[in-house]
């Protein structure tokens, strides 16, 4: 596991909370970048200067859609 997954996994309830129902790229620890679309989030990425490799992509849940998975 990247060590950015690790990081998504450790903080994934307060991502919920703040990114829910978003995209996120997440590169060092860190949100680089939100958005609707994963195209909008790679897009953003590139701009700022971060290659499409190194960009842990992820579709995070709302609140609600964890209920219902659970």
């Amino acid at each position: 596991m990247r060590k950015s997954e690790e990081w998504i996994t450790e903080n994934f309830e307060s991502l919920v909370s703040k990114y829910g129902g978003k995209y996120i790229g997440v590169v060092n620890d860190q949100v680089i970048s939100a958005a609707l679309t994963p195209r909008e989030v790679l897009e953003n990425a590139k701009r700022l200067g971060k290659e499409e490799e190194e960009v842990s992509l992820l579709k995070v849940p709302t609140e609600e859609e964890l209920i219902c998975i659970l």
